[in-house]
């Protein structure tokens, strides 16, 4: 072997062991540097009581204990509570988890000179929890730190100050709505609705129901699902678009505030001379007496309870009236269900009579063939003929009764339909004069609302119009 080739592999020893030595230097340095892994230490908690095992909660004006299972009201604002106050059980097991042990975010003063520096000579909280062993904890609760995200705190006997984050400190300011039983409502579907009765102030009782699948000629075609059954003394129709109105702010119902459990008189609240609602769908129903306004809201209590609280959304059944759920057509009759009608009095004799449906539809008025589109404008005019107002109570006049001869009464016209739909089936409204504005309308032997003359003179003025083929 040559020198130099000897040469080359002790240069290369070397550098091997240089390599080797600095590896190890460096990796027992980093060891060395390497601070120890840190061990988990649990958040410092005050109380430190088994949360099963409560038995007393009090807070300024509450007290509550747990005899058996059951958290129960023992006393409010330092007097026995009203009866018939029922405690959420779960809202109140959600108390006794946050306040048997109180997590602190650090200590702020080891040894205060000065409490009222926090605030805790003048707490804004106190709470006095016990537990079954005879453990009793009291917490205090001072002002909220500069950042306003946390607060002041301490325990009685313990001289440190704490700071503890304001959602722990909200579970010391609870009321009594935090943990009663609120009174609940169904979400309403209103699809489902059956049947609605509200009885108002003034002493006028509206109901309505679901429509049948089977109604008289004069409801048939009524483009709604339900039927007013009450004032009138003839069945109508409701106008679906008004009763959603009034009806979608219940859809979801939730207490605002609890007013008064046991209230000495109703009277303040309005709920002595009440409205009276009742709703009931498929599955479900609501009841309530709805008093007076409170800002946007209304004093409410249920039939069988004593306290009062409030709910908003309830203006639209208050101050609804009959006439505004109506549907307002006197007689809509689908031109397919006709195969003759008639206008008697009036201007002049009309006679309509159709053959066939849909688009293949012939119509002849007085035996002419009228043209289709022209014939269509005047049966509207004929069917869309809508109640104006209700006839004032005491206004019935000569001319709107019949004269008991047989004989109509002058200027009446009578609109007369011959339906395909069974044999030998009719239906019909008369319109009275009312005065120099107004016709009474006459319908299944009543009278109770008023048509205007210039919907009335449109019958006329669409046949004068007519084109024949």
């Amino acid at each position: 072997m040559s020198r130099k080739i000897k040469t080359l592999i002790i240069t290369l020893g070397v550098l091997v062991l240089l390599g080797g030595a600095y590896y190890g230097s460096t990796t027992w340095k980093k060891k060395k540097d390497t601070p120890p892994p840190r061990t988990y230490e649990p958040s410092p908690r005050l109380g430190n009581l088994d949360s099963s095992k409560l038995v007393k909660i009090e807070i300024p004006g509450i007290k509550l204990e747990k005899k058996g299972d059951t958290w129960e009201l023992v006393s409010l604002d330092d007097g026995a509570p009203p009866a018939g106050i029922e405690l959420d059980q779960s809202q109140i097991r959600s108390l006794t988890y946050s306040l048997a042990s109180i997590y602190i975010d650090r200590v702020v003063d080891e040894d205060p000179a000065d409490l009222s520096i926090y605030g805790l000579d003048k707490p804004s909280s106190r709470a006095i929890i016990a537990d079954s062993e005879g453990k009793t904890v009291e917490y205090i609760r001072g002002d909220m730190t500069p950042s306003r995200s946390e607060y002041y705190f301490t325990e009685a006997g313990d001289p440190k100050v704490y700071i503890i984050s304001s959602y722990t400190a909200e579970y010391m300011n609870f009321n009594l709505d935090k943990i009663r039983v609120k009174p609940s409502f169904p979400t309403i579907d209103l699809m489902d609705l059956k049947e609605m009765r509200l009885e108002l102030v003034n002493g006028t009782r509206i109901e309505l129901s679901s429509k049948p699948e089977s109604t008289p000629p004069y409801l048939a075609s009524l483009f709604t699902a339900y039927l007013l059954t009450s004032p009138y003394r003839l069945t109508r129709g409701v106008d679906s678009e008004a009763l959603s109105k009034i009806l979608e702010p219940l859809q979801y119902l939730s207490m605002a505030d609890f007013i008064d459990d046991n209230p000495s008189s109703l009277a303040p609240y309005g709920l002595d001379k009440p409205t009276r609602f009742f709703l009931r769908t498929e599955d479900d129903q609501i009841e309530l007496l709805i008093g007076d306004r409170l800002n946007d809201k209304r004093y409410v209590k249920l039939p069988n309870s004593p306290g009062v609280f409030t709910l908003s959304g309830l203006d639209g059944l208050v101050d609804v009236r009959p006439f505004g759920l109506l549907d307002k057509f006197a007689l809509l009759v689908n031109i397919d269900s006709v195969d003759n009608l008639t206008v008697t009095g009036g201007e002049r004799f009309l006679n309509a009579d159709f053959e066939g449906k849909g688009d293949e539809g012939v119509y002849f008025l007085n035996g002419k063939k009228a043209d289709t589109k022209s014939f269509k404008t005047w049966y509207q005019a004929v069917i869309g003929l809508l109640s104006d107002a209700e006839i004032p109570a005491g206004t019935i006049t000569p001319a709107m009764n019949p004269t008991g001869t047989g004989t109509p009464a002058t200027g009446e016209i009578t609109i007369e339909y011959k339906l395909n739909t069974s044999p030998g089936l009719r239906a019909s409204i008369t319109l009275v004069p009312y005065n120099r504005d107004f016709y009474a309308l006459r319908q299944e032997g009543t009278m109770e609302f008023l048509i205007s003359r210039n919907q009335v003179r449109k019958i006329w003025e669409t046949a004068d119009s007519m084109i024949f083929e």
